[in-house]
């Protein structure tokens, strides 16, 4: 009896394979040889899946932002307290939890920005910019543009720190200095921006 494989598991499994690959080489320097190879499927396959290297790409950063998002909202439902001290701590234990994947993302974010010229996959990633933006305010209940751009900053800022010298600082010191600044920072006059005088 033939075995029915369901296309969209599949798919996933796929990408998240195709994900270590291009975590461990860049995104600029595989191709869909290699792609295949990897996955032990035949590129007729793989073109089955996805028309070319930057349609994978695209999906599979989208399905790890989904991912990343819904794992985020499972741990926020698991805690038992849920001020705006054990929210902060929650987010940073999130992503302590994945150090090396965010790690991995950041340098084969930035090898596509190096190396993508037609900019094709440069839209994706501000989209998913976008979404982890907004799973951060809603996260931490926020709704200012200004103060989620900052903290996305921070924690994107922290994982790279920590890539080049963790010594430096690690997760709950920073968690610890957002859970003190957090009530000042969360101010609805902090944010403010002046409006400029029209002549």
């Amino acid at each position: 009896m033939p075995k029915i494989v369901n296309h969209d598991e599949y798919r996933e499994e796929l990408l998240h394979k195709a994900f270590q690959l291009f975590a461990r080489k860049g995104y600029s320097k595989v191709t869909i040889r290699e792609i295949a190879k990897e996955l032990e499927i035949s590129t007729g396959t793989l073109y089955h899946y996805f028309e070319n290297k930057d349609v994978l790409f695209q999906q599979m950063v989208r399905l790890l932002v989904r991912e990343d998002v819904n794992e985020l909202k499972k741990m926020e439902g698991r805690a038992t307290v849920h001020s705006p001290d054990k929210i902060i701590e929650v987010l940073f234990q999130f992503i302590q939890s994945k150090e090396f994947y965010f790690q991995s993302v950041i340098l084969m974010v930035s090898d596509v920005y190096r190396y993508n010229e037609e900019g094709h996959s440069l839209s994706v990633l501000k989209d998913c910019l976008g979404i982890y933006r907004n799973a951060i305010s809603q996260h931490l209940d926020l709704g200012n543009k200004d103060l989620e751009n900052m903290l996305l900053s921070i924690v994107i800022g922290t994982i790279f720190q920590r890539m080049l010298d963790p010594s430096t600082t690690n997760y709950l010191q920073v968690s610890d200095v957002l859970q003190k600044i957090y009530p000042f920072l969360n101010t609805t006059h902090l944010f403010e921006t002046k409006k400029e005088e029209i002549a």
